[in-house]
């Protein structure tokens, strides 16, 4: 299960591993936001601290819903206790964990400041039900 808390504006934030491109582990606060429906945004400063490589692009399409060309990669979050790969895409000014990567997982927020943020895999039995 992975914790973390809703800040004082309104924001469910978790601190999570990343692998920077130099394939060391550094810990990075990112937002959960249900209304991206990407795996993982970073603004183009943390990119450049990180030193990931994005040397593929894609169309991304903004809440103001203008699709444009965005560049884009992959690198791995740790989670719950294990590695996993996810796209990053160059977009926004704080980093946003999307609906894609959060998928077959159950969110809880107390939505209250300082409120309680879980995220929980949601088990399937081995019949796919």
């Amino acid at each position: 299960m992975i914790h973390g808390r809703v800040t004082r504006s309104r924001r469910p934030v978790i601190a999570i591993a990343i692998r920077d491109g130099n394939g060391n582990w550094r810990t990075m606060n990112i937002t959960i936001d249900t209304g991206f429906n990407g795996q993982l945004a970073l603004p183009e400063l943390h990119i450049r601290q990180l030193a990931l490589t994005l040397d593929q692009n894609q169309r991304a399409t903004p809440a103001i819903g203008q699709t444009r060309i965005v560049s884009s990669g992959y690198t791995q979050l740790l989670w719950n206790g294990a590695p996993r790969d996810v796209r990053v895409i160059q977009a926004g000014t704080s980093p946003l964990l999307g609906m894609e990567f959060l998928w077959n997982h159950r969110i809880t927020i107390d939505a209250v400041t300082d409120g309680a943020v879980s995220i929980t895999p949601l088990i399937k039995d081995r019949m796919g039900g």
